[in-house]
């Protein structure tokens, strides 16, 4: 039971420094991949102290991550608004491209639940980074639609509890434990998901290592 405590205090602490490290925008990228390396390794596998192993992994992508994240984020709204307009146009062909840009943002959906774990994982070129997780999007289908899936919902959840909560009726501590617990919930659970995907791409485990990712 105390253990079980010590976890969800640790993944709502980080899950309240991801919060605030996201606010910037351009550091989404680099926070994400922190919070899902503190997650795995501290909480779940009990290794190191999960702010120091949080702030070690923010401050050490953070070069990479932000370029990334610009060009990720313009990407999406590229997206996201051929998609609006297409479904807008209000014609035949404007419904197939809609269905088209559907596709395609699902796919960039998936390539963003993975490039966050990998960028954690491996210390390689950005270009083999990106290659790795948009392979790991179509070799592991089934994994991909339940992380997109998983993701997804739960960003839908807190936006919607964001736009329709009425602070005036007390909706406002719902809304805030929600922010403080969804978050961190679901990055421990797609490590289960995410973990083993991960060790089909790294190298065999060297004899004598114990290293927390071979776990």
């Amino acid at each position: 039971m105390f253990q079980l405590l010590d976890r969800i205090g640790h993944l709502v602490l980080l899950n309240f420094i991801w919060l605030l490290c996201c606010l910037p925008v351009v550091t989404i990228i680099p926070a994400t991949t922190a919070f899902y390396y503190a997650t795995v390794k501290s909480v779940r596998r009990g290794r190191g102290y999960p702010l120091r192993e949080y702030w070690n992994s923010f401050r050490s992508n953070l070069k990479r991550g932000i370029p990334l994240n610009l060009v990720l984020l313009a990407l999406g709204l590229l997206l996201v608004y051929n998609q609006k307009a297409a479904a807008a146009a209000g014609t035949a062909e404007g419904a197939v491209f809609s269905m088209i840009y559907l596709v395609l943002l699902f796919f960039f959906t998936g390539f963003l639940v993975y490039i966050c774990p990998v960028l954690s994982r491996f210390s390689i070129r950005m270009r083999r980074l990106a290659g790795m997780a948009s392979g790991m999007v179509f070799r592991h289908l089934p994994v991909t639609i339940l992380l997109v899936a998983g993701t997804a919902g739960c960003g839908m959840l807190l936006l919607s509890a964001l736009l329709v909560t009425d602070p005036q009726q007390g909706g406002a501590a719902p809304t805030a434990a929600l922010l403080l617990l969804l978050p961190g919930g679901w990055c421990y659970l797609s490590t289960f998901l995410v973990e083993p995907v991960l060790k089909k791409y790294m190298p065999p485990q060297p004899e004598g290592d114990s290293s927390w990712y071979y776990e």
